[in-house]
C-alpha cells in the first residue's frame, strides 16, 4: 500500500543572481513499512527532497500526495542528535509532546515502553553528556518516534559517528524501525549503508537532480544490516550503485 507519492516534482531556487533548477521531474512512491535510501552526488539535492516531503519547502511544480490522515505523519531525524544538554534524557524525548501540548499518561506510557524496549530506561534521568554517541542517536530516534509518526525521514543520521559506532547504530536503528513497523526514507552518501539498510535505493543524477535508477533489493533474509554487508550479493550491488554514481 502506498503511503506517499511524489509526482513530477521540480524545484527552482531563486537568488539575486537568477534562478537555479535543483530538482527535475522527481517521481516515486513510498509503500507502507518500506525502507527507501536516496543516494547521489554531493550537493545534488538529496536533503532537499526530505525538506519537500516534510513541508519545509514547497515544490515549484508537481505534487506530493499522502494516503494517510495521521496527524503526525512525518518524523524527522537529523544528522546530529540535537539533544539539549541541560535536559535529562526523559525531558529530551518528551520535547515534542511539550511543544504540541500532548503530555498525557498514554503518551508517557508509550515513551517509557520504547525506552525499556531499547535499553535506555535506566538512563532516563541522565544527561546527554553521560551517554555514548550511539546511545544518543537511539535517544534521538525515540524522540522522533514519541509522536508516533507513520514515516521517518533520516537525514544522514550516522554521519557524525565513528565507523565502528556507526555500524552498531545502523543495526540498532534498523531494528527499532522494523520492530515499530515504521516506514523510512534515508538520505546518505554511504553506498554500503544504503545497501545494508534499504528495500529500494533511489539513485540521483548531479544537479539538477533527476532519478537515474531505482534498485530493488532482497537482502532482508540475511538479517541485520551488518550481516547483509557480508552476503555474496553485497559487493555486486555496491559496484552497480558505484558505477551509476560515477557515470
Amino acid at each position: 500500500m502506498s503511503l506517499l507519492q511524489l509526482k513530477n516534482i521540480s524545484l527552482n531556487y531563486h537568488s539575486p543572481k537568477g534562478e537555479t533548477l535543483a530538482l527535475k521531474n522527481i517521481s516515486f512512491d513510498v509503500n507502507e513499512n518500506e525502507f527507501i535510501a536516496i543516494v547521489g552526488p554531493s550537493g545534488c539535492g538529496k536533503t532537499t527532497i526530505l525538506s519537500l516531503i516534510s513541508g519545509i519547502l514547497k515544490p515549484s511544480s508537481g505534487e506530493i500526495i499522502t494516503h494517510d490522515e495521521t496527524e503526525n505523519f512525518i518524523g524527522y531525524m537529523f544528522q546530529r542528535d540535537h539533544l539539549f544538554e541541560w535536559r535529562t534524557i526523559w525531558q529530551n524525548v518528551i520535547l515534542g509532546l511539550e511543544i504540541q501540548k500532548k503530555k498525557n499518561q498514554k503518551n508517557f506510557d508509550y515513551i517509557e515502553n520504547l525506552l525499556k524496549k531499547y535499553g535506555l530506561y535506566e538512563f532516563k534521568d541522565k544527561f546527554p553528556k553521560e551517554l555514548s554517541g550511539g546511545m544518543r542517536q537511539r535517544v534521538a530516534l525515540i524522540r522522533t518516534l514519541a509522536l508516533n509518526p507513520k514515516i521517518l525521514l533520516l537525514d544522514e543520521p550516522f554521519s557524525a559517528l565513528d565507523y565502528q559506532t556507526r555500524l552498531n547504530v545502523c543495526d540498532d536503528v534498523s531494528n527499532i524501525i522494523k520492530s515499530e513497523r515504521k516506514t523510512a526514507i534515508l538520505v546518505t552518501h554511504d553506498i554500503s549503508e544504503a545497501i545494508s539498510m534499504a528495500d529500494r535505493i533511489i539513485i540521483l543524477t548531479p544537479r539538477p537532480a533527476e532519478i537515474k535508477k531505482i534498485i530493488s533489493l532482497d537482502l532482508q533474509k540475511y538479517g541485520t544490516p551488518f550481516q547483509r554487508r557480508e552476503c555474496k550479493e553485497f559487493s555486486k550491488l555496491f559496484n552497480e550503485v558505484w558505477k551509476d554514481l560515477e557515470n
